[in-house]
């Protein structure tokens, strides 16, 4: 298997675990090493896109910029050529 680590958890926290273990028919370790699993799999996602942390934060005028992207990419183009007149 791997390294063994033994951890103290508080009262509260151990009660918790055991009754999701339960409810999920899983050990108590199990439960532990899939939730330690999916805390590491999901930080490494995170990183992999710097972008993610910002996904919600951001207000645009449009709500449909993903469907006509090509439309206001068009739009912003004539309008900088214009400018250049």
């Amino acid at each position: 298997m791997g390294r063994k680590l033994v951890i103290e958890l508080p009262n509260d926290l151990e009660n918790q675990l055991t009754a999701q273990a339960e409810s999920l028919n899983v050990s108590l370790e199990s439960l532990i090493l899939q939730s330690l699993a999916q805390l590491v799999n999901s930080a490494e996602s995170a990183q992999a896109d710097p972008i993610l942390p910002l996904i919600g934060t951001l207000r645009l005028e449009n709500s449909d910029l993903g469907e006509n992207h090509d439309q206001y990419l068009s739009q912003a183009l004539q309008q900088e050529l214009n400018l250049g007149e």
